[in-house]
């Protein structure tokens, strides 16, 4: 699976049947993807991957000193999976390829949510989501916050599945956005060199509104030192002599995500209930 690892801390691997994208709201003016894909030929156009489609068989479980796990993969780390360039039947071609690996779990997220609530209603209205297929929306503001609402909508057209909301790059204000009913909720600031500088309310709000609500709540990062709000605080000439001194000093509990990932002295990495019992049932399969 070391092809495929990811430095992304809530999830182990991505896999990318798509390249390419193009920007749809604000949240997508310092893409990471499109920085990394205009250093090689071809640039951020969409393509299709056809000879990836295989990968998602090499997928195995994660092994931890309490026993292994079901690897939790992003899907299309460098796309959006329903850009409208992408056939349906394509989609199909994903998703056959994703129901044959229930040993692993495929975290599939867009901004483009009526179309994926339409392809998901056609494909599994009726017979409802695997669920090992988590379905998620990218948000990045309030103002965007509609989109939660496709995921409740689906619901009620193709039962229970796991839903969860990515915060990230958060840069407006989250307050006022309805979280309820979402299963997990990943969230973060912006990384890049034109990082947009997150204020640290806005993240309260996020860790509040998902302890009033009971969601798990992943906090992946800030997204850059400079806007850890405990950036003042460390000492140092450089960079890295100032954030190993955050970590030394117990102020900051990680440097290996960037900026830092705690929020007021605790790190919020928690993964949604349905993870538990994909775990189990792997368990399970591998001892019968």
């Amino acid at each position: 699976m070391t092809v495929f690892s990811t430095r992304i801390s809530c999830f182990d691997a991505t896999w990318n049947p798509t390249f390419g994208c193009d920007h749809v709201s604000p949240g997508c003016d310092n893409c990471y993807a499109e920085v990394i894909a205009n250093r090689f030929h071809g640039g951020f156009a969409l393509r299709l991957k056809p000879h990836r489609l295989r990968d998602a068989a090499r997928f195995k479980p994660v092994q931890t000193p309490e026993g292994p796990r079901p690897p939790i993969v992003f899907v299309n780390s460098m796309s959006d999976l329903w850009h409208a360039d992408v056939p349906d039947a394509y989609l199909d071609q994903v998703f056959d390829a994703v129901e044959a690996q229930p040993h692993a779990v495929f975290v599939c997220l867009t901004k483009r949510v009526p179309r994926m609530a339409r392809y998901c209603a056609a494909r599994w209205g009726g017979r409802g989501v695997p669920d090992h297929v988590w379905l998620g929306v990218s948000v990045e503001g309030a103002a965007q916050g509609g989109r939660l609402g496709h995921l409740h909508r689906l619901r009620r057209e193709v039962g229970p599945f796991t839903a969860l909301g990515c915060l990230e790059p958060l840069i407006a204000s989250p307050e006022g956005m309805d979280l309820s009913g979402l299963d997990w909720v990943i969230c973060g600031g912006e990384s890049g060199a034109r990082a947009r500088r997150p204020d640290l309310a806005w993240m309260r709000w996020v860790r509040d509104a998902c302890a009033d609500a009971g969601i798990p709540l992943w906090f992946k990062a800030w997204g850059h030192w400079r806007h850890n709000p405990l950036w003042p605080l460390a000492q140092g000439r450089t960079l890295k002599e100032r954030r190993l001194d955050l970590v030394a000093r117990g102020l900051e509990l990680t440097g290996d995500e960037q900026g830092g990932a705690t929020l007021d002295g605790r790190l919020h990495r928690r993964h949604p209930h349905a993870y538990a019992r994909r775990v189990d049932m792997l368990r399970r399969c591998l001892v019968s």
